[in-house]
């Protein structure tokens, strides 16, 4: 069944598009080793070199602390230096967010000849609220917790590597209200570009995180 699913995704970026909090990195974990791809996050990228102190790091750590976009050339810069490492397959987490990033990632994968799909996962800002106010980060090792939903077995202790857990300063609750309103301007518009190019699936991503996962594992293994 491996084989099948690696066959079906070979040369294709799998785009999980969607609001802040809506689940896109917890489900393209999940996911990934399962169907053998790549996942490059644009999050985690920005993370990494915020936390490396790299010039585009410090570049970004101003956007990131007040909720706003990162600026479309520094994203870009990233993701698409993680394209050029991979082979095969990637999910791609938290990218394109505009339509500038969007046409820079079409022309680079036309030039690979990759194929595109986008898996669209919708939510509402009530919901989006309560789960990013919520969240918890492993300091050591990234995990996710939640404060009502995902509670650790100790109170601020990792259950994985024992790490300390922290809320994001993206998290705070006004600047989660600022980071949706920002992707309701800016990022949404993408449905309506990718709809036109017939490339999206739209799931609900408000559901059970197994239900969610299911519908998305049909989508793949189903690509035309």
């Amino acid at each position: 069944m491996n084989l099948n699913k690696e066959c079906v995704l070979k040369n294709r970026a799998v785009v999980f598009f969607g609001p802040p909090g809506v689940g896109k990195g917890t489900i393209t974990t999940r996911l990934a080793k399962e169907f053998k791809c790549r996942t490059i996050s644009s999050g985690d990228l920005l993370s990494e070199n915020v936390k490396g102190g790299t010039d585009l790091g410090h570049q970004a750590k101003k956007f990131m602390d007040s909720g706003g976009l990162v600026p479309d050339q520094l994203v870009t810069r990233m993701v698409v230096a993680g394209l050029e490492k991979t082979d095969g397959c990637v999910f791609l987490d938290g990218f394109p967010r505009t339509s500038i990033q969007a046409e820079e990632l079409a022309a680079y994968l036309k030039k690979r000849d990759w194929e595109l799909l986008v898996v669209d996962l919708e939510a509402d800002d009530r919901f989006l609220m309560e789960r990013l106010t919520g969240r918890l980060i492993c300091r050591d090792c990234g995990a996710i917790y939640h404060r009502i939903n995902l509670t650790p077995k100790k109170e601020g202790v990792c259950d994985i590597c024992g790490g300390g857990l922290y809320q994001r300063a993206d998290d705070r609750p006004d600047v989660v209200t600022a980071r949706l309103s920002v992707y309701h301007q800016q990022s949404a518009p993408l449905r309506d570009y990718y709809q036109k190019l017939g490339l999206m699936v739209t799931l609900r991503g408000d559901t059970v995180l197994d239900e969610t996962l299911a519908a998305v594992r049909r989508i793949l293994v189903n690509i035309p």
